[in-house]
């Protein structure tokens, strides 16, 4: 038997999943600021589920840092320490473990299965850190933390027993390069983007073999072949060329492994054909258009697959949680020990009560639970019971320049007067820090003022709320200026509330239950919110005067095909690929 065959016939695997959130927020050891967070938390079990249909028992370690919040003395300490050398001053890093248990739906039925977190901290690089900002706002600052985690990272998995790593998004990109290349020689490393618009993008300091060399990187040696991005220092590009050279691949979040649609064939498009398509759509010059790739051209020359991120299955309305009454009740004990008996979940108490006595669990076969639901969010925002017919639009997202979500505070007056019966109810907030985004929160405000029980308005996110929003809706409104991938419209999806999505990046996957409308030229403001706006009133219009085809749209929604099953599948191949290919 050859070494190839032999590479084939793998039958144990340890993967070392490395990135700067892991979700987990409900176990106090764990952050998620997006979506990253989110799909590194769900992607594990996922992974050991499509690893053991291939006769692959996988075993996975997710490394992350320790931020400053979590409460290191309920971690087990590990007798290591991993070294790291910044601006010349060697130090240490102390590593943490926990296991935390999931249950994996294998084909012969359900288990327990332990997966392991690796924390790294050293004080004097993450003492700053909180809940609320775990990213420095400094880009000099910024590439010497990830440097340091990266050496942290990168020792310790030197010494472990690792056949495959995967980084996830440019934070943790230099791992590679600490590494070593009699490592990479022997053990694939892969590249998942989650977000392009964020690349590590740091000017230099007296140039750029001092700036690498003062976050621990031979600058001379790697600054003009890796780094060098128009003289910045550009970590995505770098751990791009690294991974590609060394025999891995770089992925990101939707689209198929060809690149042909999705976020992945967005990555590959220049601004000349992004103004080209800008102009077939319009008829007319496009004054600017967004480019997803940030003129990083590299995206141009290099294949970048697409592995569609999915959602797990207990976020489909028969089992998600938010719905199931023993949840809900765990969640207010929780939160009363913490805060006090005061603490709710709702704020009203019909809502409290009714969500708390009983499940609300549906699926396409009993959407008479989904207008139940309605009815409540309706009490719960807007303080009085439901009367008419309203079509309500929910929205849940993040008031930053990628969401748009001023688009939906800009139409929202005009859609008023075309349907008086129309509804908003917004949670949105916005980034510390954020002028923007706190001049959009006012915006909401105001206008939830002018028109007070057809507009709502919060800015205080909570999980049971947010969720009763998208199940309560008739419509999500999702005008990204870009979407990777996109969570929030294959959430609402499940839950049966139509998305009404500009067509970019991942959203284009629910063209076949919603409404899209295709805009690139971000110059034209108006021009887009009219382009909004025709895609509601025809959502409004179905809603209004054909509604067993608006009933088609919901089933057909809730039956997305919206799991990890193939694209948990797709990371095995790829990972066992990467290992045939060291032989």
């Amino acid at each position: 038997m050859s070494r190839a065959q032999k590479k084939l016939d793998l039958k144990r695997m340890r993967l070392a999943l490395c990135s700067w959130e892991i979700g987990r927020t409900g176990s106090d050891f764990g952050v998620k600021v997006g979506g990253l967070g989110q799909v590194v938390a769900e992607l594990p079990p996922e992974l050991v589920k499509a690893a053991a249909a291939q006769g692959i028992a996988l075993e996975v370690e997710t490394l992350s840092p320790c931020f400053g919040h979590y409460d290191r003395a309920r971690l087990s300490r590990l007798d290591l320490k991993v070294p790291a050398v910044i601006e010349g001053r060697r130090f240490e890093f102390d590593v943490y473990e926990r296991v935390f248990r999931d249950t994996v739906d294998f084909p012969g039925g359900p288990a327990v299965v332990d997966f392991k977190s690796v924390y790294f901290w050293d004080h004097g690089q993450l003492h700053w850190t909180h809940a609320g900002a775990v990213y420095p706002y400094d880009p000099r600052v910024a590439l010497k933390l990830f440097s340091a985690v990266s050496q942290a990272m990168a020792g310790y998995i030197r010494q472990g027993d690792f056949q495959t790593v995967h980084l996830h998004d440019y934070h943790v990109g230099l791992v590679p390069f600490f590494l070593g290349d009699d490592f990479l020689e022997r053990v694939p490393v892969h590249l998942t983007i989650h977000n392009a618009s964020y690349q590590g993008i740091t000017f230099l300091e007296g140039g750029g073999y001092s700036t690498l060399d003062r976050a621990g990187l031979p600058g001379e040696k790697l600054f003009h072949k890796y780094f060098d991005f128009f003289d910045n220092v550009n970590i995505l590009k770098a751990a791009m060329l690294k991974v590609a050279e060394t025999g891995g691949r770089v992925t990101t979040v939707s689209g198929d492994l060809a690149g042909t649609w999705g976020y992945a064939a967005e990555l590959r498009e220049s601004h000349a054909a992004l103004a080209a398509r800008s102009r077939r759509i319009t008829g007319r010059p496009a004054g600017e258009v967004f480019v997803p790739n940030r003129h990083l051209d590299l995206f141009e020359a290099l294949p970048v697959a697409g592995i569609t991120n999915g959602l797990r299955s207990d976020n489909r309305p028969e089992r998600l949680p938010e719905l199931k009454a023993a949840h809900l009740r765990d969640l207010l004990a929780g939160l009363r020990r913490r805060h006090g008996d005061a603490a709710r979940l709702y704020q009203n108490d019909e809502v409290q009560a009714e969500m708390l006595s009983r499940d609300h669990s549906f699926g396409a076969g009993h959407l008479e639970v989904k207008i139940e639901l309605k009815r409540l969010l309706y009490l719960e925002v807007f303080g009085q019971p439901i009367w008419g017919y309203p079509a309500v639009f929910g929205v849940v997202g993040r008031l930053v320049d990628q969401k748009n979500l001023g688009l939906v505070a800009d139409v929202a007056d005009r859609v008023l007067a075309h349907d008086p019966m129309a509804r908003f109810v917004v949670l949105a907030s916005a980034p510390d820090g954020d002028p923007a985004g706190w001049a959009l929160e006012r915006k909401f405000r105001d206008l939830a003022l002018r028109q007070p029980g057809r507009v709502w308005f919060g800015n205080s996110f909570h999980t049971p709320l947010s969720r009763l929003i998208l199940a309560g809706s008739d419509f999500t409104l999702v005008p990204s200026r870009f979407e990777p991938c996109g969570l929030v419209d294959y959430e609402a999806a499940l839950l049966g509330t139509i998305p009404i999505c500009r067509a970019t990046g991942g959203l284009v996957k629910v063209k076949h239950c919603g409404y899209l409308y295709d805009w690139l030229d971000v110059a034209d403001y108006r021009g887009e919110a009219e382009a909004f706006l025709s895609r509601i009133k025809e959502a409004l219009r179905v809603f209004r005067s054909d509604y067993p085809r608006h009933q088609a749209l919901m089933r057909s929604a809730m039956a997305t095909d919206a799991g990890w099953e193939r694209s948990a599948a797709q990371y095995i191949q790829l990972y066992r690929d990467g290992l045939l290919a060291k032989g």
